[in-house]
């Protein structure tokens, strides 16, 4: 920004000139002082960004980088605040399930009388609300509990159940550019608000059709972009598929890309393509890889033997059902929408009717919207649907309300495929040795089973349909699953009066009671329906709330009738609940020394852009002085020379 000091020549020059250049450069000089001195009070090295481009943008990319930062320092100070409520919430929990989890172990065994066990009860019914209160705790205007769906409370307490209202998605805020970071634990995270899904064993198996596309294929995982090539042995055809959306897309590319000559036809089934040549050309068909693609092997369609003129029938690409699968594409187009199904959570049996749904969509909508506080959703495999429960202490049922849907849908809980150790909250099925349990027909013939040798409930169905007395038609009992509601159904068309249909308890065993044959304590089945027709028992594979409030819930109710078995079984829950809280508090940890370790990374960072800012715009203050005192030095010269040449006359040039 400076010039030197330019002498003015005196001779064989006008005043005219020598004027004008004695001007200039008292305004340059004059300029660069103001220039100076701004730099010098403001420590500012640029006054507009003209004064140098480069380092004007430079020093503008990182103010607005500092800025940013300065952004994130305020998310970090908010999420941290937010994490030291939680933990001091997940603190008191932890306390809470501690002293429960040691009042309920003084009374598992036979010597608790029933004082201390109802002294015992006081206490949970107390830590019970306390749970509540606390997941339902509230900072800064966001309940922390709550999943995103943190405006309300993420608990109520329904008719002795727990109901858990919130999500298990977590809050996301920047703690970089470009880095987000959970700010939060969900409900079911900390106290186990949501049970494990009802999981059945059918594959709904949704039907290909021109409009699948490509990403659902393969369960999921799509087909890879790529070409493939087809062959009628002496003409070949390279076909990119690449811009292929839908498998309709795939069958109209390779049928507008024939080998010469030949006509191909490429048509979708209900499982995949199947792609012929035209009989009358000969030649044997075969459908290769492009290079190290794998378009052809995903189809289902890499043939590189040959079919001679086809045709090709492409293996099963099991497509991933969606929200928008159309219920007629499911199972074969067999689903039963006409009788809807059944679900029994807690007190309550709700009946669903997907009798007008047309989509996935549809069902889950009528599912979620019965009031049952389940969740229904499409698993992750993408073939089935999950329904989970939201009511702690509750017991979680789905059966089929006088049809199929519940079974064709795969998600009724009590199935051929049950394994009897599962059964009963997975303390299965106890037998004794020999007989466990009998059946008394109408007409007075009794049939003896041992249960010892049974593995799921479909071998307790075929044990009593196979029996060897039970073989003739007119008076034999038929075992099946429930028509409407769940358990084991036996029906017989026998109008014998001799006896009752019922089932027997043999020798102490609890085999029966297990397998819902009759009722809890009971010796005999409850009277049969339909005529003395129709004995149908209970749904004995219930889905429950694996967490806190559950084991709390059912250990008090257990206490009431000093069920032990029941006792141990909820307090190991219990205890393991709080190694779930524990495990939420250990990330929760992690979390904030993540945060403590982002604030002190942050500062430094802030503290270098700083430094890289001033370097580009704050002035140094040593230079500019002294670039100050030269420049005075130079106007002075300026004004001595000035001073000197306007004094010159005639006889200076003589």
């Amino acid at each position: 920004m400076t010039s030197p000091l330019t002498g003015i020549p005196t001779t064989r020059v006008s005043n005219l000139y020598a004027q004008q250049r004695l001007l200039a450069q008292l305004n340059f000089d004059q300029i660069e002082l103001f220039r100076l001195q701004t730099q010098i009070s403001t420590g500012q090295r640029l006054l507009v960004p003209s004064d140098d481009p480069s380092a004007a943008t430079r020093g503008q990319a990182l103010q607005s980088l500092l800025e940013r930062k300065d952004q994130i320092k305020v998310n970090l100070d908010t999420n941290q605040s937010f994490l030291s409520a939680t933990d001091a919430a997940l603190t008191s929990v932890s306390s809470l399930l501690t002293s429960s989890y040691g009042s309920a172990l003084g009374v598992v065994d036979t010597t608790s009388t029933q004082a201390q066990r109802d002294g015992v009860r006081a206490e949970l019914n107390q830590a019970i609300q306390q749970l509540v209160d606390t997941g339902n705790q509230e900072f800064r205007e966001r309940f922390l509990f709550s999943g995103t769906r943190s405006d309300a409370p993420a608990f109520d307490l329904v008719n002795g159940y727990v109901r858990y209202n919130g999500n298990e998605e977590r809050l996301v805020s920047f703690s970089d550019i470009g880095v987000l970071f959970e700010t939060n634990i969900d409900g079911n995270a900390v106290f186990g608000a949501i049970s494990e899904p009802v999981r059945g064993t059918v594959d709904l198996n949704p039907a290909l059709t021109d409009f699948t596309r490509l990403a659902d294929l393969r369960g999921g995982r799509g087909v890879e972009p790529g070409s493939i090539v087809i062959s009628d042995a002496t003409n070949t055809s390279t076909i990119d598929l690449s811009g292929a959306e839908t498998i309709g897309d795939v069958a109209a590319l390779i049928e507008a890309n024939p080998p010469s000559g030949r006509t191909v036809t490429a048509t979708v089934t209900s499982t995949g393509l199947t792609i012929s040549l035209d009989a009358g050309g000969g030649g044997n068909l075969t459908i290769d890889e492009v290079g190290a693609g794998h378009a052809a092997e995903q189809l289902g369609i890499l043939e590189t033997g040959g079919v001679l003129t086809g045709p090709l029938v492409g293996e099963d690409v099991d497509p991933r059902i969606r929200e928008t699968t159309e219920l007629a594409n499911l199972v074969g187009g067999t689903l039963d929408q006409t009788s809807g199904l059944q679900i029994t959570n807690g007190d309550e049996t709700f009946v669903v009717d997907i009798s007008t749904a047309d989509t996935i969509e549809d069902v889950l909508n009528a599912i979620n919207s019965a009031g049952a506080s389940v969740t229904a959703q499409i698993n992750e495999a993408g073939n089935g649907i999950d329904v989970r429960s939201r009511l702690s202490g509750a017991d979680l049922y789905i059966s089929e309300n006088g049809g199929t849907t519940a079974s064709d849908l795969g998600i009724r809980s009590f199935v051929g495929e049950s394994d009897l150790d599962d059964l009963n909250h997975g303390l299965g099925v106890h037998t004794v040795t020999g007989t466990d349990f009998a059946i008394r027909r109408r007409d007075g013939a009794v049939l003896e089973f041992d249960a010892s040798s049974f593995d799921t409930v479909q071998d307790v169905i075929d044990a009593i349909n196979n029996h060897v007395d039970n073989q003739v038609p007119a008076t034999q009992v038929t075992a099946q699953l429930a028509a409407s509601g769940g358990g084991i159904e036996l029906v017989t068309t026998d109008t014998a009066t001799v006896a009752t249909l019922s089932v027997l308890k043999r020798n102490g065993s609890e085999a029966a009671e297990d397998l819902g044959l009759i009722p809890v304590g009971a010796s005999e089945s409850d009277p049969p329906t339909g005529g003395g027709s129709t004995l149908t028992g209970r749904d004995v594979n219930p889905i429950e709330v694996e967490g806190a409030f559950n084991a709390l819930i059912r250990l008090e109710r257990a206490l009431v009738t000093n069920d032990l078995r029941e006792i141990s079984r909820v307090t190991a829950q219990l205890d393991e609940a709080n190694v779930g809280v524990n495990l939420a508090r250990a990330e929760l940890g992690a979390r904030q020394q993540s945060v403590e370790a982002l604030q002190l990374r942050l500062e430094d960072e802030k503290v270098e852009l700083r430094t890289a800012l001033s370097t580009q715009l704050d002035v140094d203050l040593a230079e500019a002085i002294s670039n100050f005192t030269a420049r005075q030095a130079a106007l002075q010269a300026t004004l001595q020379s000035a001073a000197t040449i306007s004094q010159l006359t005639l006889l200076d040039f003589l």
